[in-house]
């Protein structure tokens, strides 16, 4: 399968910031995972297409462009999540409104990082009309890995033995379709 994996936010744009109990920016945990997802894929014998490598910036539409260039078979947005209040937290993938192919990776993925962190909560499969979800034109999903914002999540995240857990939980989600 190939696959376009997209490390959301980059360069000028950090996305969200943890800052307790310490200073995280989304786009440089969204590069680690992704890049850890990557090697897993690759492992495993899959074809990945990074939208970025680097800490760049980097447009919606590019980010599309990329995958729909490639002729990627499935467009996989990484993020992490932010609220105003501290204790919010699970994890949630989104896809585009009435994809059915798109509903059916979301799921697969998601139940495959609730069974690999059991104790973190189900937010659900989502529909959203996000611009890389709209714009590509192969299924695609973006992915919301934990609450940046948490102080107890952003630790989880930092953590790179859970970025490695939570990158095979995205590449047993992504076999599930297949």
């Amino acid at each position: 399968m190939k696959i376009c994996i997209d490390p959301g936010h980059g360069g000028a744009d950090s996305g969200a910031v943890g800052t307790e109990p310490f200073r995280l920016e989304e786009k440089d945990f969204n590069l680690s995972l992704a890049l850890l997802l990557e090697e897993e894929l690759e492992e495993r014998g899959h074809w990945t297409i990074m939208t970025r490598r680097r800490d760049r910036s980097l447009s919606l539409p590019a980010r599309a462009n990329v995958s729909n260039r490639t002729g990627a078979d499935l467009f996989v947005s990484i993020h992490a999540n932010a609220a105003g209040n501290p204790a919010v937290k699970g994890m949630e993938v989104y896809h585009f409104p009435g994809s059915k192919a798109g509903k059916a990776a979301a799921t697969r993925i998601l139940d495959s990082l609730v069974s690999s962190f059991p104790t973190h909560s189900n937010r659900g499969v989502k529909e959203a009309n996000f611009a890389v979800l709209r714009l590509t034109d192969m299924t695609a999903v973006l992915i919301e890995t934990e609450f940046i914002t948490n102080p107890k999540q952003l630790q989880f995240l930092a953590d790179v033995e859970n970025q490695k857990k939570m990158a095979a939980a995205i590449a047993d989600g992504i076999e599930a379709i297949v």
